[in-house]
């Protein structure tokens, strides 16, 4: 299966469209955690507003006071392919 390409555009600092979004793990006014094709996303800021998601197409729109955006890599993707040895003995 194809990875969905990622991008951010930001605007103003207060309109963020993203794509490549895999899933939304939690969110609330001051932060949204996401993960992307290419790892997690953490956005941080003030009155965080979700207003589209489409996760099919993998597209967020959000709007708010945007403070940072805060990348890490998932475990999901690096634990990939590895046994539970692999994982163990890091």
């Amino acid at each position: 299966m194809e990875e969905k390409k990622h991008s951010i555009t930001l605007e103003n600092r207060n309109s963020l469209s993203i794509s490549g979004v895999k899933d939304i793990y939690n969110f609330d006014e001051n932060k949204v955690v996401l993960e992307t094709s290419l790892g997690t996303l953490a956005i941080t800021g003030e009155g965080l507003q979700i207003n589209q998601l489409n996760i099919d197409d993998g597209n967020l729109h959000v709007k708010g006071s945007i403070v940072s955006c805060i990348y890490s890599e998932s475990r999901e993707l690096k634990d990939r392919g590895k046994g539970i040895l692999g994982r163990m003995f890091k």
